[in-house]
């Protein structure tokens, strides 16, 4: 038996988004029985295998559509002749199963709208980079010690890139209306999930009309980002948005 729990360890600590693949129910003649796994990452590398062939290539297909849907999932597979693949006749039923998909909220801005996020996200699933050049924001002394921060510019820790993926929610929250529409023309072309800004309607009418011809997707953009609370504190927007970013994760809207 391969080390399975150790390679999702390993992964663990490299945190790897995967799909964990295990043969949950097999009835009659089939490759693998209750019980086998299979790792699979986003470009479609594995490790282990359900049974080769058919199952393997519809576990794959499925580990696929996971990562798409960014949920987990069931399926059966009855072992007959299909296409080119020779059958054994019985029937496999696999769960598979996402790891290492807790979210990251790459958080743009320290102010106080940007702490109390922070603040209010402690204890959801959330994992928070915090991103900022001042140095007297970055390291306020309220911002959680679970909060990862990052004092540099904007542009120099989006150039990284190695942040973005499916797991990844973005909230800007700068200083300046002019910093806000820079940060927001360089995330939109990588991969996220969620992308908001903060902001009235008067403004992001403005940043439509001076980003509009860039080719970018404006339709994906939250903004003004929360929901509508009524409140107008930094506390109180920063309640409104944490419950738009987890009603996102969790699927509600």
């Amino acid at each position: 038996m391969w080390d399975w729990i150790g390679k999702l360890d390993e992964l663990r600590r490299q945190n790897q988004l995967a799909v964990l693949v295990t043969v949950i129910k097999s009835t009659g003649s089939t490759p693998r029985k209750h019980g086998a796994k299979m790792v699979v990452l986003p470009d479609g590398t594995f490790f282990g295998t359900v049974g080769g062939g058919a199952p393997e290539y519809y576990a794959l297909e499925d580990a696929r559509n996971c990562f798409a849907q960014m949920q987990g999932s069931t399926s059966k597979i009855p072992l007959q002749q299909r296409g080119e693949f020779p059958a054994c006749g019985g029937t496999m039923e696999l769960y598979l199963e996402l790891v290492n998909n807790n979210p990251s909220l790459y958080l743009f801005g320290a102010g106080h709208i940007g702490q109390s996020l922070c603040r209010v996200l402690e204890g959801t699933p959330f994992r928070i980079h915090l991103v900022d050049e001042r140095e007297e924001w970055i390291n306020a002394p309220g911002i959680p010690s679970t909060v990862m921060r990052h004092q540099c510019r904007w542009n120099e820790f989006i150039e990284k890139a190695v942040w973005c993926d499916q797991r990844s929610f973005v909230a800007i929250v700068t200083f300046s209306g002019t910093v806000d529409q820079q940060v927001l023309e360089e995330v939109l072309p990588h991969p996220t999930r969620f992308v908001g800004m903060i902001g009235s309607k008067a403004k992001w009418a403005g940043v439509q009309k001076n980003l509009d011809g860039k080719g970018l997707d404006l339709a994906k953009v939250h903004c003004p980002v929360g929901h509508d609370n009524g409140g107008g504190s930094p506390q109180e927007i920063a309640i409104s948005i944490a419950s738009q970013l987890l009603a996102h994760y969790y699927g509600r809207e």
